[in-house]
């Protein structure tokens, strides 16, 4: 009887879990996301590049370890964190996704709640007007657990061990995806360019002081630490960001963010342990978070925009702005940027001289590739029954813009 109970309680914390905003429209997104590529690539590039849904086991996948081992870390060292917190996390988190997946990492929206709640409490008490209204409506913003530098403080180490363990997972990530989108530059020459919009989702466990869900939920798991009860809550954290890459390989482009990244995740450690001594250096920590965070793109973009553009037509050859997944062309190791020249001893100035070199050989291919360093190699491999007749490959001359 014991073991159905725990096991229907189980469930019952799991729905309130995927019941939450920030879960329902994290995995909308990851849907959306992954239908207009699929649409996108049908309507410019006439076929499918990646066929699997990336975008949705990215998304349910990426957070899993990272979640466990600091829903771990935050329940054994007893980080609670407030219900004034989680609501107001809520709100930001559906604000901030307005602005597309720029500003939905937790070093924003962790930030910017915590300043919000702060700033709440400092101004709205019980005996204000304002305060009445939401103490009828039982707010826990004018209750005895509303947001303190204490409190802050602990939302702060949240955001700092997110922001570290977001540098492990781009780090072990696989952001291999590449979809080109297309635009003219002034001159009227048409250039690729990749958009990067890793969204993943991390399963939080806090500690929440009071007793609010049992006050709901009966069967809601409480523990006690001398007059003050704490329940335990499952919360849906989404970490996300956009950038776009033109002037780089995506590959260098997450290398800067990644060391950029970390500058940003030392200074704010750094900044933490003083906090310690001066609780209000908390607040100070997350502004910095969200300006730093903030920054941190901004050099993206000027990195961009410094640089000429690295994917656009080539006098040698076809360029290659994207590559299937098992197909011919990746068993050559061709990659993005690269540049055809020869195929099959016959020189490439057109998309249809690449396709009378295919059909001049149908069992096997031998291409020459300048590599965007400027490097000249050859690469061959058999062409099977089942392979593509186009080496699964897109250049940018096969684009009609």
């Amino acid at each position: 009887m014991k073991v159905m109970t725990l096991f229907q309680n189980s469930l019952l914390a799991l729905l309130v879990f995927v019941l939450q905003p920030t879960f329902i429209i994290g995995v909308v997104l990851a849907i959306l996301a992954k239908t207009r590529r699929f649409k996108y690539s049908r309507s410019k590039l006439r076929t499918t590049i990646y066929k699997d849904n990336f975008e949705i086991k990215r998304f349910l996948t990426w957070g899993l370890v990272p979640g466990v081992i600091l829903s771990l870390f935050s329940i054994f060292i007893g980080m609670p964190v407030t219900i004034d917190w989680m609501i107001i996390y809520q709100i930001v988190t559906i604000l901030f996704l307005g602005l597309g997946y720029r500003f939905i990492h937790p070093i924003f929206t962790f930030s910017a709640s915590g300043l919000t709640v702060l700033i709440l409490n400092m101004f709205v008490t019980d005996a204000s007007l304002f305060g009445q209204i939401l103490d009828r409506w039982n707010s826990p913003i004018v209750s005895q657990t509303a947001m303190s530098y204490g409190s802050v403080q602990i939302i702060y180490l949240f955001a700092v061990l997110i922001l570290i363990s977001t540098i492990g997972v781009l780090y072990k990530g696989n952001m291999k995806q590449f979809v080109p989108r297309f635009l003219k530059t002034k001159r009227g020459k048409l250039v690729a360019r990749y958009r990067m919009t890793p969204l993943w989702l991390m399963p939080l466990a806090v500690v929440v002081p009071g007793d609010t869900f049992t006050a709901l939920f009966e069967w809601w798991p409480v523990f006690s630490i001398g007059s003050q009860t704490y329940s335990f809550l499952l919360i849906p954290v989404l970490l996300g960001f956009r950038y776009t890459v033109q002037a780089q390989l995506p590959s260098e482009a997450k290398q800067a963010l990644i060391k950029d990244f970390a500058i940003l995740s030392v200074l704010s450690a750094v900044l933490f342990a003083l906090t310690f001594w001066i609780e209000e250096l908390s607040a100070v920590g997350l502004s910095i978070l969200l300006v730093g965070g903030i920054y941190v793109l901004y050099r993206h973009r000027q990195r961009e925009r410094k640089w000429a553009f690295k994917f656009g037509p080539d006098p040698a050859g076809l360029r290659v702005v994207a590559v299937r997944p098992n197909s011919p062309a990746e068993r050559m190791s061709l990659e993005i940027g690269d540049v055809l020249v020869e195929s099959n001893q016959m020189s490439l100035s057109t998309v249809e001289d690449f396709t009378e070199s295919l059909f001049n050989n149908r069992s096997y291919s031998k291409l020459k590739v300048k590599r965007l360093d400027g490097e000249l190699v050859i690469t061959e491999t058999p062409i099977y029954e089942e392979d593509s007749h186009d080496l699964g490959l897109v250049t940018l001359e096969d684009i009609q813009y």
